[in-house]
């Protein structure tokens, strides 16, 4: 059973954000005044219908926010990615991490996105889950003739009530993270066991096998003869040219309450493309409805794109009541 109760945003607004930026600094472990570390941390990718497809780990070697190496190892994926002064390398002729190898790390090393929060306004409801109590704090955007948009149509993050323990996050209603358990590393929160969500299918689960502060020296952080230097940046595109690059794109459903109430509208998504193919982040520009919104993002979130560089465009979607 689940019960909300929107807490009042007038009177408690200094204090949301307040709340927001502290977890986000508590439930990371890279903080540039933390002692270097090493994580290792396994995982189990599952197929479509939620069995397990194939396991592999994660290993990361940090010493400061602008240095550290990660080493991905999967039967379907196998790279290093190499931050360091000079840019990012990665192993020659690998596209980047796949977005789930990338979105378990994030959950350990830094959950939170700082830009999420910057570009909307907090919006804090007490949720009870069962017998859990959790503040779930929405990064809400402007909805016209939406007043009150369900919880986690936005990205959505769910603290221990009166606390900073990140135990859940929600992703445009589509994906959801469970925290399952939570360790303290140097004063930080990190979890040590986590599923990820989505479309109501587990996508994938980990677990911390080892993080421990270490001594990294600098031949561990040197670029081997394997790897090349990666341009960081995303080519903006229209949303025309990268039509050319797409292999699958499953259309939205359209709602069934929105079919019943004949409601209709254009959604607008900004969305940014992977070298690996897939859809990394989205942001939504216009919401005509929130059940409109879903359905396009449901849809957007399935779509792959043949690998080439980081992309970033817009898309509309005009959805007519029947």
């Amino acid at each position: 059973m689940v019960s909300c109760a929107r807490v009042s945003q007038a009177e408690d607004a200094a204090k949301i954000a307040e709340k927001i930026s502290r977890a986000a600094a508590t439930n990371s472990i890279d903080d540039p005044s933390l002692s270097p570390w090493h994580l290792k941390l396994s995982f189990q990718l599952m197929d479509a219908k939620g069995h397990l497809s194939e396991q592999g780990t994660i290993e990361e070697w940090w010493k400061s926010p602008s240095l550290y190496k990660i080493v991905y190892a999967s039967p379907s994926y196998k790279s290093t990615e190499l931050q360091t002064a000079a840019g990012l390398y990665r192993t020659r002729d690998q596209p980047s991490a796949p977005y789930l190898l990338d979105s378990v790390l994030q959950q350990v090393v830094h959950p939170l996105a700082e830009s999420e929060v910057k570009d909307g306004v907090p919006d804090l409801r007490r949720e009870t889950f069962g017998k859990v109590q959790l503040d779930c704090i929405m990064i809400t955007q402007p909805i016209k003739n939406v007043a009150y948009p369900p919880l986690g149509l936005f990205p959505t993050y769910c603290l221990d009530r009166d606390r900073d323990s990140l135990r859940a996050s929600y992703n445009f209603g589509t994906q959801m993270v469970l925290r399952n358990s939570i360790g303290k590393f140097q004063n930080h929160l990190v979890t040590v066991d986590q599923k990820l969500i989505q479309n109501t299918v587990e996508a994938i689960s980990a677990h911390i096998d080892d993080l421990r502060t270490a001594a990294i020296t600098e031949a561990e952080l040197t670029p081997s003869a394997d790897m090349e230097r990666i341009d960081g940046q995303a080519a903006t595109v229209a949303s025309g040219v990268v039509q050319g690059y797409a292999m699958s794109q499953p259309r939205p459903v359209y709602p069934e309450r929105a079919k019943r109430n004949h409601v209709s509208g254009t959604v607008l998504i900004g969305v940014i493309i992977g070298t690996d193919g897939r859809i990394h982040s989205m942001k939504l520009l216009k919401v005509p409805d929130p059940d409109l919104a879903i359905a396009a993002i449901t849809a957007v979130r399935q779509w792959t794109y043949r690998p080439y560089m980081s992309m970033a465009f817009r898309l509309r979607f005009r959805l007519r009541s029947p």
